[in-house]
């Protein structure tokens, strides 16, 4: 049995900073590492730029529950030019999310290709991370893989903004799969978008019953639900008393209610309502698994809104989006693990590099149910991003130090963003200096993302 084949190197590239994976985190680091004059790379795996923005069409997170915003930078920055052509909403008030800006995830592409292009960063899609090249505690070149086979890049940083932190994983990094205590993840969820719904008949049945449009009591509902019909989108976590009429009628539903966004003009309903559990990207076979079970629950949901809920009688299923979403996987232990605790009690740190007040949104690997806790404004340290054992890597978005619970709240994609600008602004500082990333100027560095526009001081 052949235990290993030797490939050639086909193609080589040099770099100040490779990062690796190119949704919304990436898209940040990249940018943000462009405009501090390092030489960058971009690498995707898919044909286009955005990751799972591109199969979620809503951003929450830009603000705290009771208003303050918490990211601006390069993650408002891009909200604003795709909200100047039409391709997002207005920033909405939310109780629960802060605030809520509907995405048109085609727009996102195109603005996101052109908004990476013009930075002046190197993009290659259609490729995969393979492996690193190692040098005592320094990453020295990447190996990816692409079409014309194997390829290097000798680089000095490398910012690992991937879902599962494989970048870290490979370079020697601790990973720590999803709750310590007994590795289960937040459940996946296959997006689907259901058109044709009679939005005036949903209207009726949401002000005669107010209290099943969110999955948490309100202090005023009926307000609440007259606020967000006159929105051109907003966010439900609704039918729970159908859902539950449903249940009781031996329909086999995967959640309690049916979390998402709801576009009334349009007559659309885009919902995260499957749930999959344990899903596992770094295992092909089980991975499969997840999508299959993932697209087949989609025909479950759309029969119990058919036959339960006002307004759905004559939907159509309008689009299945890419992938399934998928909200946990692995956390790295660095040099600084965020923890429930720092959220809730909004705990400082001198190393301040992001702010965030998202609910910690635990959609349960236990039950099929949401567990959420609202935190204070709270800070996300840059020993978070900073691995132990790597000197020239830096990890951002969902992998970054953090619990399980934690996590729940830093994964929204304004706040990964945030992480993602603070991870390239500190690459091309590095860089320069020479330095590694454990030894960046904190002072340096908090002044370049205070000067671009980011947010480290919810009173700026």
């Amino acid at each position: 049995m052949i235990q290993s084949k030797t490939f050639e190197i086909k193609r080589r590239f040099i770099c100040d900073t490779i990062v690796i994976g190119g949704g919304t985190t990436g898209i940040a680091a990249a940018i943000a590492s462009a405009r501090n004059g390092a030489c960058t790379m971009l690498i995707e795996n898919c044909g286009h730029l955005g990751g799972n923005a591109t199969v979620v069409p809503s951003w929450m997170g830009f603000h705290a529950p009771d208003g303050s915003q918490v990211v601006k930078g390069i993650a408002l920055e891009l909200l604003t030019e795709l909200q100047a052509i039409g391709g997002a909403t207005p920033l909405y008030p939310d109780p629960i999310c802060g605030s809520m800006a509907a995405i048109n995830t085609h727009w996102l592409k195109i603005v996101a290709d052109k908004k990476i292009r013009n930075s002046g960063v190197q993009l290659l899609l259609h490729t995969r991370f393979v492996g690193v090249e190692k040098d005592g505690r320094e990453i020295s070149g990447v190996y990816l893989w692409g079409g014309e086979g194997l390829i290097y890049v000798d680089c000095k940083f490398v910012i690992d903004c991937t879902d599962t932190g494989v970048v870290a994983l490979e370079s020697g990094e601790k990973m720590i799969r999803g709750r310590v205590s007994d590795g289960k993840v937040q459940v996946s969820s296959w997006t689907f978008e259901i058109g044709n719904v009679d939005f005036t008949e949903l209207a009726a049945y949401f002000t005669e019953y107010p209290d099943d449009l969110r999955p948490f009591p309100l202090k005023d509902a009926a307000a609440h639900v007259r606020t967000v019909l006159a929105q051109d989108a907003f966010v439900m976590g609704a039918f729970a008393r159908l859902v539950s009429r449903a249940k009781k009628d031996g329909m086999l539903l995967p959640r309690n209610n049916m979390p998402g966004v709801i576009f009334p003009a349009a007559g659309k309903f885009v919902t995260v309502a499957s749930r999959v559990e344990n899903v596992n990207p770094s295992d092909s076979l089980a991975y499969t698994q997840a999508e299959s079970t993932g697209i087949a629950q989609v025909e479950i949901w759309l029969n119990f809104l058919k036959k339960y809920v006002p307004g759905f009688r004559n939907c159509t299923l309008s689009d299945t989006y890419g992938s399934i979403g998928i909200r946990e996987t692995n956390h790295m232990a660095g040099a600084y693990t965020l923890t429930a605790d720092d959220l809730l009690c909004g705990r400082r740190f001198d190393d301040v590099i992001a702010l965030g007040g998202y609910h910690l949104d635990i959609h349960s690997p236990d039950h099929d149910g949401i567990e959420t806790r609202f935190p204070a404004i709270y800070m996300i340290p840059y020993r978070a991003l900073l691995p132990l054992n790597t000197g020239n890597l830096l990890v951002a978005g969902r992998a970054i130090s953090a619990t399980h619970e934690a996590q729940a709240s830093t994964r929204v994609i304004p706040i990964s963003m945030a992480e993602g600008e603070a991870a390239g602004t500190a690459a091309a500082l590095c860089a320069a200096a020479g330095v590694s990333a454990g030894n960046v100027s904190m002072e340096e560095l908090q002044r370049k993302l205070s000067g671009a526009g980011a947010l480290i001081n919810h009173q700026q």
